[in-house]
């Protein structure tokens, strides 16, 4: 046995220093990302931004290249691999998260933001892959679920760097000092191994697609899945605009702000996350339960404290509640909902479908919707209305909700593809 057969020997027996060191890029992946919601009110001063300015430079211009890229990303892994795609792709958006930090305007910042994007879209659907290759099939949502508490963690991560480390060393170094320690990651991504599907033929991204929207048609329980998970996302885009709705309706000092939700999103994110997987597998062992049964039912629960959230006072009980509810919605689709995909498409659609789910939720529920948000505040101030984020941010709220019917008919569908 060569060398390399014995490595993959060793990271198929083990797999969970493989799902660790993913959900590590994962955090590095999220931070970088929230960097620029977390610094809003600094970087909005110190470049001189307005609000459809900076809902451009954290939302469309960022998700729009994300998108495509990740759903090219899926169809080149499918083709060269997966561990090569993402090596590119963790150099690139590292090198371009530190060269953020040397913007000095709006068209530097903006310029630095799709060479981010297109990096980072290469970590979902190759790390995602990886790991569901080596995991039993009993224990895949809770692994995925492992994999995306990248997502509370790093997300949480970014504004607490910048309610903490904020102050000490300003939002430009933080970003240099992010982009550096991605770029070092590097070393440790060399020393994994990937074993890509055996392929008949080599995937096509026009095939591909083809054959995805194929199945959509005749499973439609793929189709429903993936539309929850699209909708459920339109909520993540308020993201960007927490910190400057805090501290412009509810009362909050920039710092405490930042730190008030980088704390509970850590928290409760992981519980979204890494909790909604376990439940996921534990309730289809002990009582049968379709993985997306759970998705709606936690949905369903969930859904009140949206509006508890937007409407309770700032600091109340209620408001807290609806945070952490908030959070919880955005994170528990992730583990549960991926294997409900997953565990219908061959092999060769796995990488190309998560793409595309990429590409339909960062185009539309996370671009489309962010800097709609951004237009709809920057007006509302413009003619003097009261809640000028608060009711942009509840319309988005509304959107998100549709996800719970999809959850529903994603439940009642097929778990069988048609002979």
């Amino acid at each position: 046995m060569d060398k390399n057969k014995r490595d993959d020997a060793a990271m198929a027996a083990s797999p969970k220093g493989l799902i660790l060191f993913m959900l590590a890029l994962h955090i590095v992946n999220q931070i970088d990302r929230q960097l620029v919601a977390a610094f809003a009110a600094d970087i909005m001063r110190d470049l001189s931004l307005n609000r459809s300015q900076f809902a451009l430079i954290a939302g469309l211009a960022f998700s729009g290249v994300y998108a495509f890229a990740a759903l090219a990303a899926g169809v080149m892994a499918d083709r060269i691999g997966r561990v090569r795609v993402l090596a590119s792709g963790l150099g690139v958006w590292s090198l371009f998260t530190a060269l953020a930090g040397l913007a000095q305007g709006f068209w530097t910042m903006l310029a630095a933001r799709p060479f981010v994007a297109a990096g980072e879209a290469t970590l979902v659907p190759t790390a995602s892959n990886i790991i569901l290759a080596r995991v039993d099939q009993r224990h895949r949502a809770g692994a995925l679920g492992l994999f995306f508490a990248g997502i509370p963690i790093g997300n949480g991560g970014g504004f607490l760097i910048a309610a903490l480390l904020g102050p000490v060393i300003g939002w430009r170094w933080a970003f240099i000092g992010m982009g550096i320690i991605g770029l070092i990651a590097l070393l440790g991504l060399s020393r994994v191994k990937d074993q890509p599907a055996e392929l008949a033929e080599r995937p096509t991204l026009l095939g591909n697609l083809g054959a995805i929207f194929g199945l959509w048609r005749s499973v439609p329980r793929i189709m429903w899945a993936s539309l929850a998970i699209i909708l459920a996302h339109a909520h993540s885009a308020t993201s960007p605009f927490v910190q400057l709705w805090l501290v412009a309706e509810k009362g909050y000092q920039q710092g405490a702000a930042a730190g008030l939700y980088g704390s509970v999103f850590v928290l409760a994110g992981l519980v979204g996350t890494f909790g909604s997987g376990l439940l996921g597998d534990w309730a289809a062992r002990r009582f049968g339960w379709d993985r997306a049964r759970t998705v709606f039912l936690v949905l369903l629960a969930l859904g009140p404290l949206l509006l508890c959230y937007r409407l309770a006072p700032g600091g109340s009980a209620l408001f807290l509640a609806g945070m952490v509810g908030s959070i919880l919605f955005m994170t528990v689709l992730y583990g549960p909902i991926f294997a409900v995909i997953e565990e219908l498409l061959p092999a060769r659609l796995k990488a190309t479908s998560t793409g595309l789910n990429m590409l339909l939720i960062n185009i539309f529920a996370i671009g489309g919707v962010s800097y709609a948000i951004g237009l709809l505040s920057d007006w509302m101030v413009a003619n003097g209305a009261a809640n000028s984020w608060s009711l942009p941010l509840m319309a988005a709220d509304a959107l998100a909700l549709l996800a719970i019917p999809c959850a529903y008919l994603a439940m009642r569908s097929p778990r069988t593809i048609p002979a």
